[in-house]
């Protein structure tokens, strides 16, 4: 046999053990990194050999640390080290909002409202209208500005809703998106007055063409405290009728039935209300309990008199 002829044999015999070593691989049999099988393809005779030496040493020493499991690590100490834990001496200096505002000084005041702008004047829209109250004229200017600011955005926030609501008033995500944003609208109290009342009315409308599909128990209790903002007692019974019946377990639709009656001044209906409450069972968070017993004691307070 000549030299050309046992080389190709060796050759065979290498691409025979590469493809057995391979199949290995592919069965779970040999823990070996895909980027080795060129390694152990295009060195002859010592690649298989070396894969072979290097898988059976993971083996023994249960996998030792590699690269990867070393850039892990060093990922996850940067992590935790960018993690700031509070001192203690901060939380002991730590004070509300609102007593910051009244208490502390001048220079104090100017730094919080500073503080509020860069992180989410939206979330503190309250805080703001006390800060525009203050006495430091400078924390006055900063708080209008911030709140005319938050107006606009939401305004124009607004009128995009609109406009893709007009474009699309069929389209289910975009009633949604606009039903919902609206309703925050509504709450943060940026509209007072006849606008209020326009958008209010808008509300209801949409949370109705929401539900011709059938009641839903988000929406449902949203189109009661729409009817019980505009003072429309009638059309939000009827709606907490349908909720109470179907879901008579919830606390939400019950409560604002207790608001519907306190706001009629109807003490039969509040009664009846705290009665159905006891009878049914209902589920009540912690402020579900605080509010009935409100009411109880209100109840009980009318009944001495």
């Amino acid at each position: 046999m000549n030299l050309t002829a046992l080389a190709l044999v060796l050759l065979l015999l290498h691409l025979l053990v590469c493809l057995l070593l391979w199949r290995m691989v592919r069965r779970g049999l040999l823990d070996a990194q895909g980027y080795f099988l060129p390694f152990m393809l295009l060195i002859p005779f010592w690649g298989p050999i070396c894969v072979l030496l290097l898988t059976t040493r993971n083996a023994l020493t249960d996998r030792a640390v590699t690269p990867p499991d070393l850039e892990k690590l060093r990922i996850n100490e940067e992590l935790f080290r960018s993690i700031l834990v509070e001192s203690h001496e901060a939380r002991e200096t730590t004070v509300p909002l609102e007593e910051a505002l009244i208490v502390n000084s001048a220079e104090q005041r100017r730094k919080l409202i500073f503080s509020v702008l860069n992180d989410d004047p939206m979330q503190y829209y309250d805080l703001l209208q006390q800060a525009r109250m203050n006495e430091d004229s400078e924390v006055v200017h900063y708080a209008a500005t911030a709140m005319a600011q938050i107006s606009k955005q939401a305004d124009l926030t607004l009128q995009r809703h609109e406009a893709d609501y007009a474009a699309k008033p069929n389209d289910p995500e975009v009633l949604a998106a606009y039903s919902r944003y609206l309703g925050e609208y509504l709450d943060s109290g940026l509209v007072q007055g006849r606008a209020a009342e326009i958008q209010q009315r808008q509300l209801i409308r949409l949370l109705k063409q929401q539900l011709t599909a059938g009641l839903d128990f988000r929406l449902g209790c949203r189109l009661a405290q729409a009817y019980l903002a505009m003072q429309e007692y009638d059309e939000a019974e009827r709606v907490l009728e349908k909720l109470t019946a179907q879901w008579p377990q919830r606390e939400e639709p019950w409560l604002l039935r207790l608001r519907s009656a306190a706001d009629r001044k109807d003490g039969d209906a509040l009664r009846k209300t705290i009665r159905n409450i006891q009878e049914q069972d209902v589920y009540l968070s912690a402020k579900g309990r605080e509010t009935l017993r409100f009411w109880q004691n209100e109840k009980e307070g009318d009944d001495r008199v």
